[in-house]
């Protein structure tokens, strides 16, 4: 089936948003080796074709079969390698998750694990035909930013539906703790300061404290992480034709509209008037 309506699609901010979470297909040949990208957040391996061999951090060899799933956590060196051809979904997990999803994995960190630190799970069957879907999703292109939030949301469903409390609390043990509260407080509280002092004085820590943690969590800068989240909240104000320019100029702190186009030609390469032109001509076609 082809996707219909794709310039539509394509002139959308969401859809042609740069995004460190999702879904992406991954592939490998007999014998071939990988490393996945896990400098942003930790990834879920689901296996859906073929064996792999996996390595992270000091385990060595993990033995992954078809239609199970594996968890690889944020910053671990990985190291992923075909035993047979394989074909993999990604899920590159984004941490803007609903407060009851957020209180859920939060109370299974305190669950009993009767196997121990498991990493690995089976693919059941109503988990399958969500990944199923997605791989058709991927596949023609329907790439929006949004079909991949609710999609991990319809995972984190089947996962709460289908898998005891004990196997959810092995598999996401090496996720939860301080690290992840630190990330929380970032994701909450970033669009109620401005600067990265705020941001500091906030979480009650030194400058220079508060960006060496940041550093660790989000692998950049607090500085450049809070201006690519203004630019996107800017952008995304900008294709809506209900808000003024020059409310949006004050909203955001520009000294004047003028001051607002100067940041969008240097950002995204138009002026506020073509972005918004270009967004709703997407939407006529």
């Amino acid at each position: 089936m082809k996707l219909l309506y794709l310039s539509e699609h394509h002139s959308c901010f969401n859809y042609g948003i740069k995004i460190d979470s999702g879904f992406t297909q991954y592939r490998l040949a007999a014998q071939e080796s990988g490393q996945i990208d896990n400098s942003c957040c930790f990834c879920i391996l689901f296996l859906l074709k073929g064996e792999l061999s996996v390595n992270i951090g000091r385990e060595h060899n993990i033995h992954l079969l078809e239609h199970n799933m594996l968890l690889i956590p944020q910053h671990e060196e990985n190291r992923v390698e075909g035993i047979v051809s394989a074909e993999c979904l990604l899920l590159f997990w984004n941490k803007q998750i609903t407060a009851c999803d957020k209180m859920y994995f939060e109370s299974i960190s305190h669950v009993k694990m009767e196997n121990g630190n498991n990493c690995i799970l089976p693919i059941r069957k109503p988990l399958l035909h969500i990944l199923r879907q997605l791989l058709f999703y991927l596949d023609t292109g329907l790439l929006c930013r949004h079909m991949h939030i609710l999609k991990q949301q319809e995972i984190i469903l089947a996962l709460r539906g289908f898998y005891t409390k004990s196997e959810l609390a092995a598999f996401f043990s090496r996720t939860t703790g301080v690290g992840r509260q630190f990330e929380d407080f970032v994701l909450d509280n970033y669009k109620n300061v401005k600067t990265v002092k705020e941001f500091a004085s906030l979480c009650c820590v030194s400058e220079r404290s508060f960006n060496r943690k940041f550093q660790e969590s989000f692998s950049q800068s607090p500085y450049r992480w809070m201006q690519e989240r203004r630019a996107e909240l800017v952008r995304e104000k900008i294709c809506d034709p209900d808000i003024a320019f020059r409310e949006i100029a004050m909203d955001f702190g520009f000294s004047s509209p003028a001051h607002l186009t100067c940041y969008c030609k240097k950002l995204f390469g138009a002026t506020p008037t073509e972005l918004r032109n270009n967004y709703n001509k997407g939407n006529e076609t």
